[in-house]
């Protein structure tokens, strides 16, 4: 959250401010709810509090509230076969996981 709030993820408008995309047709906004989690260790331990933003998908109009839709998810046919090569060749495989990448990058809307 306080990443977020650093970089400036979003911004808080009154809905008389929410953009027109047409004439007499405002854009729409979509409802959301926070998901709040607790991980815990074996023991029961409280390891950390996990929230995260969860919005309403199913009320986006395509074409209106987005254009297209993107997973960047890797098979895992192609996880495994990068897996057999690196122990048939003996490299070193690393794996890197880029924390709140989505919310530093450029977008051109």
């Amino acid at each position: 959250m306080a990443a977020m709030e650093v970089l400036e993820a979003w911004e808080i408008i009154d809905q008389a401010e929410v953009p027109y995309i047409a004439k007499g047709v405002r854009r729409t906004i979509t409802e959301s709810t926070w998901a709040f989690k607790v991980k815990q260790f074996l023991d029961g331990l409280v390891k950390k509090h996990k929230t995260r933003l969860c919005v309403r998908g199913d009320q986006q109009v395509k074409g209106i509230d987005y254009f297209e839709t993107y997973a960047p998810v890797v098979p895992w046919s192609t996880i495994r076969t990068v897996m057999t090569l690196v122990v048939n060749l003996g490299l070193k495989l690393q794996q890197v996981d880029y924390t709140n990448a989505f919310v530093q990058a450029e977008l051109l809307e």
